[in-house]
């Protein structure tokens, strides 16, 4: 599973690489803050805590 896991997040990284190679040309993205970054991290930690915790109640 975490090979799987890993070989998607991988191929999802990669991606935009292999978008150049299209020939389309390059696309503008917005622009993420400080703050705005932050929020994502912590929302991404408070998931994967709340994971481990149940995981770990569960055993």
């Amino acid at each position: 599973m975490k090979k799987l896991v890993v070989g998607t997040m991988l191929a999802l990284s990669a991606s935009p690489a292999f978008a150049a190679l299209s020939g389309k040309g390059t696309t503008s993205v917005p622009e993420i803050s400080a703050l705005e970054g932050t929020a994502a991290l912590a929302a991404l930690a408070a998931v994967v805590l709340l994971a481990w915790e149940r995981r770990r109640r569960s055993v």
